[in-house]
């Protein structure tokens, strides 16, 4: 009568063990690259009341006679099927269409790996096996994050490992030529500012002086078509009058701004030699020689008295007085000051472009190849833009705009997958069942990590995530059959507890 109490016992048991593993699965439902999980059951020891016994010539063969004692856990199995993707537009966000896993980890021996620490840049290649520098787990959640320095990472900060870009350190030498170059361009910057404020301010002074003589010009005009030029107190007189005044005094204004500004002028033309001397000393191809030797054309003509500016004669000291050159005079001056300021913006472009070659010479380089060893995978922070590839190849766009190789994802794949141990955070280790990446047992070598696409491996599609692999129709399933298994075990219980309080009774 005992055994059967005991059955069921064992049988309440597993049916709580199988809804166990059912709520974890309903939990994880929305969890990125969750792969559910799933119970099976198999019987217990049975005990044998008569044993089998073979035909014999006067009587056929008997089956042995067992009851058996309950049931329990044959297995609780992480079942790998892919979850459906979904599109998230995001660059990061990575789902694996077919077999494998993202490798990811945390550094275990920082000396074997050239990371950037701090301002000591390093080439993010890995020294020696990759299981010796960083502590491996392996995921499906592909959804990636960029960190403060530019290395591709998860959520919890673990590095994606993979093949890195050839990525290649400033040498000394370089530092000190940009070190040279930037000397340069700091000194020649405050002349360049100050000659952009002056000739601003001397832009705005001219072209109001051009715009009181063409006022006065206007009036002289009109008094010499009216009736009586000659009468000094017609309105037309009185308004020429006061045209003249006011000549007079934006053409003083000029004048003290003009010369403030033949000063800076010269300055200026001191400052360009040693621009070109640092120039040709970088060798870059900016072509500021050329620019320079514009301005300094343009320059001679702004600081010569008397030929480009008009002279403080005629119509400025006198009313009444015919224009003869003056206007035109400054017309020219007008457009000489516009050209002059055409040429000032390319100088200011070639120097932004001999700025940049020069902090070039403080940043990594990279190239549009990989380096062929393993290492970590960083974009750099003054990177236009990036994009990841189908076989995992991760491209930027420099801030030249050129197209550079910031490395390659790799796939991990295991002989059975199924074997892998959860160990929570969507991560997963290896086991003693699931196979070993390490297939020569010589430590993890890149070439055990799979390019995506090949050797089986799946390929990436970015902007998508994987889903779980939950299915809230067959879970809800499994939990009635549950909650009706374990109902039917206590019967059970409550049924032999019954037989047991008859037999009790018949004391009675």
């Amino acid at each position: 009568m005992l055994r059967s109490m005991y059955a069921g016992i064992s049988g309440m048991k597993n049916f709580q063990t199988k809804l166990d593993v059912i709520g974890n699965n309903i939990a994880n439902v929305n969890t990125y690259g969750f792969k559910k999980g799933r119970v099976t059951f198999k019987d217990m020891i049975s005990q044998q009341i008569a044993g089998a016994a073979a035909a014999t010539t006067n009587r056929g063969g008997i089956n042995a006679q067992q009851i058996g004692l309950g049931s329990q856990v044959s297995s609780i199995d992480t079942i790998h099927t892919t979850g459906a993707t979904q599109t998230t537009a995001r660059t990061l966000d990575l789902a694996l269409a077919g077999d494998g896993f993202f490798p990811v980890a945390t550094i275990s021996d920082i000396a074997r790996i050239g990371i950037d620490r701090g301002n000591e840049m390093g080439n993010n290649k890995i020294t020696g096996s990759i299981d010796r520098a960083v502590n491996l787990n392996y995921t499906r959640a592909g959804n990636f994050y960029l960190d403060d320095r530019g290395y591709l990472v998860t959520g919890d900060g673990m590095f994606i490992i993979g093949e890195t870009g050839e990525k290649s350190i400033p040498t000394d030498a370089a530092k000190t030529k940009g070190n040279a170059a930037v000397s340069v361009i700091t000194t020649f910057e405050g002349q360049y500012k100050t000659i952009s404020d002056g000739l601003s301010n001397f832009t705005k002074k001219a072209n109001s002086l051009l715009t009181a003589f063409q006022n006065y010009d206007d009036a002289y005009k009109v008094l010499q078509a009216s009736a009586n030029p000659a009468d000094t107190n017609s309105k037309e007189y009185k308004a020429m009058d006061n045209a003249q005044k006011a000549l007079k005094t934006v053409y003083d204004d000029f004048k003290t701004t003009a010369d403030t500004f033949k000063t800076t002028i010269s300055n200026f033309n001191t400052a360009i030699t040693p621009l070109n001397t640092g120039i040709n000393t970088f060798n870059t191809t900016a072509p500021i020689s050329d620019i320079i030797s514009q301005v300094s054309t343009l320059t001679d003509k702004l600081t010569v008295q008397g030929t480009d500016y008009p002279g403080a004669t005629g119509a400025v000291a006198t009313t009444n007085t015919a224009l003869t050159t003056e206007v035109d005079t400054m017309k020219t001056l007008v457009n000489e000051v516009s050209n002059f300021k055409l040429e000032l913006d390319k100088i200011g472009q070639g120097v932004v472009q001999f700025e940049t070659a020069a902090e070039d010479l403080y940043k990594p380089q990279w190239t549009q190849g990989l380096s062929g060893e393993a290492g970590l995978i960083q974009i750099p922070l003054d990177a236009q833009s990036f994009s990841i590839g189908p076989d995992g190849t991760v491209i930027f766009i420099n801030s030249r705009g050129e197209r550079n190789v910031a490395g390659q994802i790799r796939i991990a794949n295991f002989a059975n997958a199924g074997g892998l141990e959860k160990i929570g955070a969507n991560l997963f280790r290896e086991s003693a069942n699931s196979g070993s990446v390490d297939r020569n047992n010589n430590g993890i070598q890149l070439d055990e990590l799979f390019a995506p696409g090949s050797d089986g491996a799946a390929t990436i599609v970015a902007g998508s995530l994987e889903m779980s692999n939950v299915d809230l129709s067959e879970e809800f399933t499994e939990m009635i059959v549950a909650q009706r298994g374990f109902q039917s075990n206590t019967k059970i219980i409550t049924t032999s507890d019954e037989i047991l309080q008859e037999l009790m009774g018949l004391k009675r």
